[in-house]
């Protein structure tokens, strides 16, 4: 079966960008609480639940998990300005100057080392959150009907390497691999439950990474899109070996890029530029966003 595409019209774009928002509010403040207060007032929701999440390796917040209602969102934040570099540091390589890089691999796939360190980082504080999340939503006698991994950026590439070992946590902890399996999150459950979304993400693993993720979409019919535009510098910082195909990759179209430049900047990579670009196709819709993929 092949992988999930995006359909036209404007329907599908309301998760993305409900992505596209949290990422881009996550980063306006630098206190989790005014972060907080601000997506409980502009969802309307004063139960919205946020989690900060920081990496120790930097002071920065690169990460937070967001309970809106029945909604589980895991997003992983672009790098500032200043961090742009750390996107080509994909060896690894010891402390001292004469130590030689060395690619690091997962599963005998090579990765990317800083974005893997970023996310193991992360991934206990992002696994007690997710728990957290789920418990509120027992608490009042619910469960998730959404859980989005998101990511911009940098932050994409990290919810690549963190995006199957989320789903296989969700699927250990509650879902079929469970002892006590609930409803919402068995197998054929997961393609409406779980989606991957993310915004110009700078690729993090090799062709047979990627192979191994594609056959993850492909049985649990995920859908995982990445929305690119056109003009965004981060094209050209690829790594050579990671220059490959992962679930379906969309190129915003120059009518809907173009109102927008501000807001994308002058290097088209700003994730404000997403997030108009995504209001406009809720509102608007269009046939003319295509995948640059062909399975």
């Amino acid at each position: 079966m092949p992988l999930v595409e995006l359909q036209d019209g404007p329907w599908e774009w309301w998760d993305i960008k409900d992505a596209a928002d949290i990422l881009w509010r996550s980063t306006l403040d630098p206190d989790i609480h005014n972060i907080a207060s601000a997506l409980q007032s502009h969802y309307q929701n004063p139960q919205l639940e946020v989690t900060e999440l920081i990496t120790g390796i930097n002071a920065s917040r690169r990460g937070i998990v967001v309970c809106n209602g029945e909604k589980i969102t895991i997003a992983f934040l672009g790098c500032d300005s200043n961090e742009l570099h750390m996107n080509m540091w994909v060896f690894a390589k010891g402390p001292s100057w004469w130590d030689i890089p060395y690619p690091v691999y997962e599963n005998g796939h090579q990765v990317h080392s800083f974005f893997r360190d970023m996310w193991h980082a992360m991934r206990i504080a992002a696994y007690d959150a997710i728990n957290m999340a789920v418990e509120s939503m027992a608490a009042r006698g619910s469960s998730p009907k959404q859980i989005i991994i998101t990511g911009f950026s940098m932050g994409g590439g990290i919810s690549i390497l963190a995006f199957s070992e989320i789903l296989e946590r969700i699927r250990n902890r509650w879902g079929s691999g469970s002892d006590s399996p609930q409803p919402w999150a068995k197998d054929e459950n997961l393609g409406s439950l779980v989606q991957h979304l993310t915004f110009a993400a700078v690729s993090a693993g090799d062709f047979g990474y990627y192979s191994a993720l594609n056959r993850l979409y492909e049985k649990h019919h995920i859908r995982a899109w990445d929305f690119f535009n056109h003009r965004d510098i981060t094209v050209h910082i690829h790594h050579i070996q990671f220059r490959t195909w992962r679930g379906h990759r969309y190129t915003l179209p120059e009518a809907v890029v173009r109102p927008f430049s501000n807001e994308f900047g002058g290097q088209g990579h700003n994730i404000l530029g997403y997030l108009k670009a995504a209001e406009w196709m809720c509102e608007h819709g269009t046939d003319q966003v295509k995948s640059e993929y062909r399975y």
